[in-house]
């Protein structure tokens, strides 16, 4: 039995993705993937049992990558690695508005399985620890912890744009301006 080549894997992965940003997920065939890819479609069959196993495939690796990304300062005190957190998903968000685009998507997607679900909650859950811990040490308000992680979604992606047309040096500022309204508007 051959071993899978985990390049290719991720080139197959890449592809969905820029086939999802033109066609949609309903519109996604695999056969277009797999020309995407370079492949032919019965190695991307090889790799994803079926269109379901591909999406899913794709949106954990994604959430898993977010998720490192946004999360590796949360072992910092509290306002370090909210500001560190707030920062990097901004930052993520501006420059990866296919992946944030396609996780919404997928969010309250049929194609998304439970055991998919449960896998990328866990990736979150860290965040959801750092809020939790804030509230414990009075620092953020007493707010439903579900309600704190879409206001932040909801602020940081909406801010995403605006950053991603900004030179380097600008959009620090901007980062770290876009973080401390986050922070101000959470904290106790």
């Amino acid at each position: 039995m051959r071993r899978k080549d985990e390049a290719k894997a991720r080139n197959i992965l890449r592809a969905t993705l820029d086939e999802v940003q033109l066609v949609g997920l309903a519109g996604l065939s695999i056969e277009a993937v797999a020309r995407r890819a370079g492949v032919a479609t019965g190695t991307v069959y090889t790799y994803f049992a079926n269109k379901d196993a591909l999406l899913n495939a794709l949106y954990l690796h994604i959430k898993q990558r977010f998720a490192t990304v946004v999360l590796r300062g949360a072992d910092l005190p509290l306002r370090a690695a909210f500001m560190t957190a707030a920062g990097a998903y901004l930052d993520y968000a501006a420059e990866n508005r296919a992946e944030i685009v396609f996780m919404s998507q997928m969010a309250n997607s049929p194609y998304v399985t439970d055991e998919t679900r449960e896998a990328a909650a866990l990736g979150v859950r860290p965040l959801g620890a750092l809020l939790e811990r804030g509230k414990a040490e009075q620092l953020l308000k007493p707010l439903d912890t579900a309600w704190m992680l879409a206001f932040l979604s909801g602020a940081l992606n909406a801010l995403a744009p605006m950053a991603a047309g900004l030179a380097a040096d600008l959009r620090t500022e901007f980062r770290d301006t876009a973080a401390q309204l986050c922070w101000d508007a959470l904290k106790a």
